[in-house]
């Protein structure tokens, strides 16, 4: 079911603090300014390194650098990165067995339509929208 996790979120942050730095930001000034959580800021810099959202510099003056254009990413292919099921309701799930299903009368709506609905304009939103506010 869809809902946005702490790594998603702080992904975002990390993303607005990097936004317009024309330096390697080393993860200890990031953590510093904005108090996010280390355990997590190390985990999420390299999946967004691994997706070629931003790049890393080993070193004395590494750290992280925006690589990707904002406007050309996708919030979904974002959210995907660190959500594993961008589904509103867990009936989406083909293997998911409802004890209600034989009196649900709004499954095939959630199933369907409403998924759709939220995945296209997850789509339509670019995260350079989400970062920027």
């Amino acid at each position: 079911m869809l809902t946005i996790t702490n790594q998603s979120d702080y992904g975002i942050l990390f993303l607005s603090y990097l936004l317009d730095k024309k330096y390697y930001v080393p993860l200890s000034e990031l953590i510093k300014n904005t108090n996010l959580p280390k355990r997590f800021i190390a985990r999420i810099s390299a999946a967004l390194a691994k997706h070629n959202i931003v790049k890393s510099k080993e070193g004395k003056f590494g750290g992280y650098q925006l690589t990707a254009d904002l406007k050309k990413i996708s919030l979904f292919e974002y959210l995907r990165i660190f959500e594993h099921d961008i589904a509103l309701t867990k009936c989406v799930d083909a293997s998911f067995n409802c004890p209600y299903d034989s009196i649900c009368l709004h499954k095939n709506y959630l199933r369907h339509k409403l998924n759709r609905i939220v995945v296209k304009e997850l789509k339509k939103t670019y995260l350079s929208e989400v970062v920027n506010g």
